[in-house]
């Protein structure tokens, strides 16, 4: 369709041209009826091409001179009128021409921009859809993150009630349980035989261990509970920390080394538990034979410090660097070791709650590096 519309629109362009030639060709007056080639010039916009009026122009140029030559009245006493008319027409045509390929040229240009505003609006429109769907998509994780977090609320709520029920309709059970088993072996403990001695033993050593471990989750659902950040000291929280250990240390020939140690944004008495776990569990799990060292070091990253408590003790297998951040995960016996399983549980929830985190490196009877991050900055 597209070559027909052409081969229509040369063919027009061509019979003019024609006409034209004819005409100028049977005037005897003047050759100045040329100029009428300008109609075939400005008729030549609609053909295609960028220089297809050039082209015509030129064919004009040609036509006019030769028909101002066979002219009959192109003769001496009127040559000097017939070439001025030559020269007007000639002007006409390129003027026509040069005007024409200014504003083909600048409907090019025109195009061009056409297109590339057609195609940033196509990418545009792209990108509005895409942002459309982002958005919906956005919409649909608010709402789930909304109940989500009505979800926390609730849930928040029922371990609120729990620890109210633990801290004392739990408790008090086996505050009795305790007292009764207390009176039994005060008053009648050297009456059982060995065998009700050692199941008295085990009540009484079971509701210890029971009591324990109600305080001990109690203490973890607490922390984070009406807590202010403050500017600690953590050079001067060390060195408390280890004053506190004094006896601790000096019973298992232990030591703490540690350089100068950063100011932090923080929880005073959670980050005292924070280090004082990890400094008290480098002095219980040692090796036999062998004095503990605990060596405290950090690393500054700008808005952040890292961290590293490492001991030369038992050390721990790798399947386990995860468990032993769970609350109630033992990896020794409780006759070899004691302790309920709470230390390191305190210790990620406190960093958690600070915005860093905790891991640990660790060979079996190499010794264990625990490693934490903490904000410089509110």
């Amino acid at each position: 369709m597209q070559l027909f519309q052409n081969a229509v629109l040369i063919f027009m362009a061509t019979l003019i041209m024609g006409v034209v030639f004819i005409v100028d060709l049977n005037v005897n007056i003047t050759v100045a009826v040329a100029s009428m080639y300008s109609v075939v010039i400005l008729y030549s916009w609609l053909l295609p091409g960028k220089f297809s009026s050039i082209y015509i122009a030129l064919f004009c140029t040609i036509l006019t001179i030769f028909s101002a030559l066979q002219n009959k009245d192109f003769s001496v006493t009127n040559g000097e009128i017939a070439g001025i008319n030559v020269v007007i027409s000639l002007v006409v045509i390129w003027t026509c021409v040069t005007l024409v390929f200014i504003a083909k040229s600048s409907f090019s240009s025109l195009e061009g921009i056409n297109r590339q505003l057609s195609s940033r609006s196509a990418t545009l429109l792209e990108k509005l859809k895409e942002l459309d769907f982002k958005q919906e998509e956005l919409s649909t994780k608010k709402i789930q993150l909304e109940n989500l977090n009505a979800d926390l609320v609730a849930k928040n709520r029922e371990l609120e009630r729990f620890t109210s029920i633990a801290s004392h309709d739990l408790q008090e059970p086996l505050r009795t349980i305790g007292n009764m088993t207390h009176l039994i072996s005060k008053k009648y403990y050297s009456n059982f035989d060995d065998q009700g001695k050692r199941i008295l033993d085990y009540v009484i050593s079971a509701t210890n261990r029971m009591t324990t471990l109600i305080k001990g989750l109690l203490e973890f659902s607490r922390i984070g509970h009406k807590r202010m950040t403050l500017l600690v000291e953590s050079q001067k929280l060390v060195k408390d920390i280890i004053l506190d250990l004094d006896d601790n240390l000096k019973s298992v020939g232990g030591s703490v080394k540690f350089d100068r140690l950063p100011n932090l944004w923080g929880n005073p008495i959670e980050l005292r538990i924070l280090f004082q776990n990890l400094i008290s569990n480098g002095l219980k799990f040692r090796k036999k034979d062998v004095f503990p060292v605990i060596e405290i070091t950090v690393s500054d990253y700008g808005s952040f410090v890292q961290f590293c408590v490492k001991d030369n003790g038992i050390g721990i297998d790798a399947v386990d660097f995860e468990k032993i951040f769970h609350i109630f995960q033992r990896l020794n016996p409780i006759e070899q070791y004691e302790g309920m399983g709470l230390g390191l549980a305190y210790c990620r929830k406190i960093v958690e709650l600070h915005g860093g985190k905790i891991w640990i490196e660790s060979i079996k009877d190499g010794g264990s590096s625990f490693y934490f991050t903490l904000s410089k900055f509110k």
